[in-house]
């Protein structure tokens, strides 16, 4: 004789099937070089942002100081340009002053040749002199001009010199291939020296 009692009986069927990530990201290096490591185990869980192969950094870390000494040269060159723009800017006063000064002998020497107090050579030699001053002030202020493009030229040279250094930082950033998402890492098509 058999007592029958409801138990909790678990049913289970094995069916055949294929599973599918939800989401795959392929990796690949953003800059050319040989990769030194591969710091991951196929098959293992990896983190978004851990470091999956080092491409070897020494081309790119050397375009990095080259770019650095780049734009220290280009600030030096533009400290030097506004040197010479202030050397300039001071030249532009004192030939104001030395033309002010050869315009008022030539005013006094006008007034002295007319009574016959000077010789007309000594006349003549102050016109020359305030002719000689107003050229030459208008040479210093050509000076200032140029002097002030060579600055804006200086000035546009660090903005090149420091995209090139952004530049060169970012290439040497892409020397570590990082894991753009959580999962698990399947087979590597690329190994150590390659």
């Amino acid at each position: 004789v058999v007592t029958i009692q409801p138990q909790p009986v678990v049913l289970s069927t094995e069916l055949p099937g294929r599973t599918s990530p939800y989401m795959v990201a392929e990796i690949r290096p953003q800059v050319n070089g040989i990769v030194q490591k591969r710091l991951f185990t196929e098959g293992s869980d990896i983190r978004a942002g851990q470091t999956l192969y080092q491409i070897d950094p020494a081309p790119f870390q050397a375009a990095l100081d080259g770019a650095t000494a780049n734009l220290a040269v280009a600030q030096k060159g533009a400290d030097r340009a506004r040197a010479v723009l202030g050397a300039s800017l001071a030249g532009i006063t004192r030939q104001k002053a030395t033309l002010d000064l050869a315009l008022t002998n030539r005013q006094r020497f006008e007034e002295l040749v007319k009574d016959k107090a000077v010789s007309a050579s000594q006349y003549d030699q102050a016109v020359t002199d305030a002719d000689v001053a107003g050229a030459t002030l208008q040479t210093v202020e050509a000076q200032v001009k140029s002097d002030r493009e060579a600055l804006g030229a200086a000035e546009a040279a660090i903005g090149q010199a420091q995209a090139a250094l952004a530049s060169a930082r970012i290439n040497l950033g892409y020397t570590k291939i990082v894991a753009p998402i959580s999962g698990r890492i399947g087979r590597s098509g690329v190994t150590e020296g390659a």
